[in-house]
Formats: C-alpha cells, sequence, structure tokens
C-alpha cells in the first residue's frame, strides 16, 4: 500500500502526474477500505476544510478531474500556482459555508442586473478613433482596418496587435476603444509591447501608438484586466479607471473596476505600482508583490493587504474562484463568466457566505453544485435564470 500512499501524497501536494492519478483512481475505486483511506487523508491534509465539507460528494467528483482542462495563457503557467488540496477539492465543485448575518424574513425580489455600460451583445467590437466599427470574433485569423484601409491591427484568434503605425500629425495620440462581451475574455498587444488581458464585460480605450511627445503612457479602463507592461523608465504607464489611477514603469497586476461593484481592487503581482485617487493624486498608496489595493468608492479611501494574488487572476485559466463572496457577488461572477441574467427570488440565501473553486464547468453545474450547500431551485429561460427557494 506505501506506493498509493505515495501517490496520496503528490495529488495533495499538486505533483502529481495525469498517468498517477489514474493509478490512484482504479485504486481508490477498488474497495470501500481504500475510499475511506483516501478521503480521511484529504481531510487531514488541510486544516482549514470545514467540519462540515461533504467529503463523499468530494469523492463522487473526483474522477472528474481526470479531464483535460483548458490550457493557460503561456505566461500564467508558472505564476498560478495553488496550494493543492484546496484546489483539487473545491474545483471538483464543493462549496463550504457558513452563516454570518441573521437571514432576511423579508419577500421582495432581486434582480441582478448587468452593468450598465457593460458590452451589450456577444460581439467583441472594436472602435477606431476614425469612426470605424468593427466586430471581431474570437477565432480565426483577420486584419483590422480604417476608414482609409490601412491595416492598423492583426488578429489572431482570441488576441489583436496594434503596430502603431498610423499616428496623427503633431504627435497626438489617437484613440481605440475595445468592448469585451459577457462571457468572453480577449487579450491585446498594444504598440509599446504591453499585454492586456480583458475580462468580461470591460472596455478599454488606449492610443493606436504611443506618440514620443507624451510623457505617460495612458490607457482607460472600465471592467476588469491584467497588465503585463512593458518596461520604459522614461515613460510611465497609467491606467485611468475614472476614480483611481495606477502608475507603473514596467510591472504585472490585475485590475477590478467595474461599474457596478463598490470597490476598485489593484492586485500586483510583480514589480511595484503607485495607486492614487485621480482627483487628488497625494490620496494613494505604493504596493509590492502580493498586495493588494482596495479603493472605496463611497468611502474615498484606500486599504492595504496582502492577499493570495492567484485568487484575483484565475479567471484568466477560466476558472471562477469564490472567496468568502455572498450569494448576490456570486450570481453578478456567473452573469459575467456566462452572460446570463439572474432573477434571485431566494432572497434567504442572500447572506450566505461561500468558499470555492469551479474549473471549466457550465452554468448548470455551477448551480447544481452550490444548491447541494444551500438548496435552491432555478430555471432557465434563453439566458434568463430565475433562482426560487
Amino acid at each position: 500500500m506505501s506506493q498509493y500512499h505515495l501517490l496520496i501524497d503528490k495529488f495533495i501536494d499538486g505533483s502529481i502526474s495525469s498517468e498517477e492519478r489514474e493509478v490512484l483512481e482504479r485504486w481508490v475505486l477498488e474497495n470501500e477500505a481504500n475510499m475511506s483511506f483516501f478521503k480521511s487523508r484529504l481531510k487531514e491534509s488541510n486544516r482549514r476544510i470545514p467540519a462540515d465539507f461533504d467529503a463523499d460528494l468530494a469523492y463522487r467528483r473526483f474522477s472528474e478531474t481526470l479531464k483535460s482542462k483548458k490550457k493557460a495563457p503561456e505566461p500564467f503557467r508558472t505564476i498560478l500556482k495553488y496550494a493543492a488540496v484546496l484546489v483539487i477539492l473545491f474545483s471538483i465543485g464543493v462549496l463550504a459555508k457558513r452563516q454570518l448575518f441573521p437571514k432576511s424574513s423579508g419577500s421582495s425580489v432581486t434582480v441582478v442586473e448587468n452593468d450598465k455600460d457593460a458590452p451589450v451583445g456577444n460581439d467583441i467590437v472594436i472602435k477606431l478613433a476614425d469612426g470605424t466599427t468593427k466586430v471581431l470574433n474570437s477565432e480565426g485569423n483577420e486584419t483590422v482596418m480604417d476608414a482609409d484601409g490601412t491595416i492598423v491591427a492583426t488578429k489572431g484568434g482570441n488576441s489583436l496587435t496594434f503596430d502603431g503605425a498610423k499616428e496623427l500629425a503633431g504627435n497626438t495620440p489617437i484613440y481605440n476603444e475595445v468592448y469585451i462581451p459577457y462571457g468572453q475574455i480577449f487579450r491585446l498587444k498594444l504598440s509599446d509591447g504591453t499585454l492586456v488581458w480583458l475580462n468580461a464585460g470591460s472596455k478599454l480605450r488606449f492610443p493606436q501608438g504611443f506618440v514620443d511627445a507624451d510623457k505617460n503612457r495612458m490607457v482607460y479602463l472600465e471592467g476588469e484586466a491584467f497588465f503585463d507592461v512593458a518596461k520604459n523608465s522614461d515613460r510611465p504607464f497609467i491606467v485611468n479607471t475614472q476614480e483611481v489611477d495606477v502608475k507603473v514603469l514596467g510591472t504585472k497586476f490585475n485590475i477590478s473596476s467595474y461599474e457596478t461593484d463598490d470597490h476598485i481592487a489593484t492586485t500586483l503581482v510583480e514589480g511595484s505600482v503607485g495607486v492614487y485617487e485621480t482627483r487628488i493624486p497625494e490620496n494613494g498608496i505604493r504596493l509590492i508583490p502580493s498586495f493588494q489595493a482596495n479603493y472605496d468608492k463611497f468611502g474615498n479611501s484606500f486599504t492595504k493587504a496582502k492577499v493570495d494574488t492567484d485568487i484575483y487572476t484565475a479567471w484568466l485559466q477560466d476558472r471562477l474562484v469564490i472567496d468568502n463572496l455572498n450569494f448576490p457577488e456570486i450570481l453578478v461572477r456567473l452573469e459575467r463568466k456566462y452572460s446570463v441574467k439572474f432573477v434571485n427570488k431566494a432572497e434567504s440565501l442572500n447572506d450566505e457566505i461561500y468558499k470555492g473553486e469551479f474549473m471549466d464547468e457550465d452554468i448548470e453545474s455551477v448551480l447544481k453544485t452550490i444548491a447541494l450547500s444551500t438548496p435552491f431551485s432555478y430555471e432557465i429561460n434563453q439566458n434568463v435564470i430565475t433562482i426560487t427557494k
């Protein structure tokens, strides 16, 4: 049995290969004793798993992790590493919950609405400075041309590259805008080499080419994006989110600034950034890697905390991480990721707090899993999902 003890240890620390995982699964399925031993080792491996964790359910979906997962974007294979057991257990669909507040006894209906400025429809749309609008799909190769027929960008798959060749006279930058609908993720390579991953429901306004006359490289974000900024010590890169500016020379960081969210979160993965209020630049803080700056839109104040950056960049691998979110917050995340709209009639669930992770699962699988922890029913009518108790 020592061979299988070793495989369980490798499963827990995340070093197990796909072949070894199949061997382990066959052994666990041989008899009830093997299965019980396996589940007990999973529980012992991490004391953070709550007492009401359902190990039987966890194992029933253990084999689902054998399915091939989507390939992560190349720059993040070495960045997005996870403490093994929590990822494996929670990504197979087990959610832990705890009650923080008394349940509401009201009977009103909560409608979770899309961000009011979110892109409409299911198409990625780019609007060039001359007014030319082009609809892009997330597959295939094509070129983007302006009204004069000049190629300003090339698209390969879900990535768009700008060379910045065409600029207005007088070194004045010309700005393009790209809109990413719900349910999609898209990557841009800006003219200076900076890479930008845009999450669902986001918009970025950026120069077609960064001109020498500008002291800064300025872009404007609504929604969420991950930036891998090309280093230029003479020309800082600034991301404006209407209320907060993030200033860097060259680094990797994530910004979440959706219109409907109460906070703007800047999470630093690598390098150094300055985060400050646009109207009052003196009101700001500096971040080092693994720290997050949270700006309260209503209190006009910043807080800083050390965080697990993997949680805030998981969307790059198409993973949905639920980290101490209440039910309405989860529904908002699901709306963006799956391009749906929720009508929540189960108000008693609103104060439930959840923690978990989903990988490559469809919307019904996610809902069924959450309902195992806090039972509810749902009805899907096209892209509208009604939640009832």
